[in-house]
């Protein structure tokens, strides 16, 4: 649902409403005071999605990256599977 949010002129307190587009009240009365206050434009919220996310990455990340893990032996993934022993049956 949308957030729709109103200043009132004469105290400036902003009043938040959450409803639906068809409920949106035709006018708003300031919680603080009483008197009339007007709709204003605030910013939007956008939730994005771990893949939306990640296409926005700078194309360069993925070098970058690729980079640092060939310049670095600590960050080689497969250096911990070198180190496990395997597991003994002998009890």
């Amino acid at each position: 649902m949308p957030t729709y949010e109103y200043r009132c002129r004469s105290c400036a307190a902003l009043s938040v409403r959450v409803c639906k587009v068809a409920d949106k009240p035709k006018t708003v009365r300031c919680e603080r005071c009483g008197r009339r206050a007007v709709a204003i434009i605030s910013g939007g919220a956008v939730r994005l999605s771990n893949a939306s996310k990640v296409a926005r990455l700078d194309p360069k990340y993925d070098k970058m990256v690729d980079a640092a893990m060939k310049s670095t032996q600590h960050a080689e993934p497969d250096r911990l599977l070198k180190k496990m022993k395997p597991f003994s049956s002998d009890k």
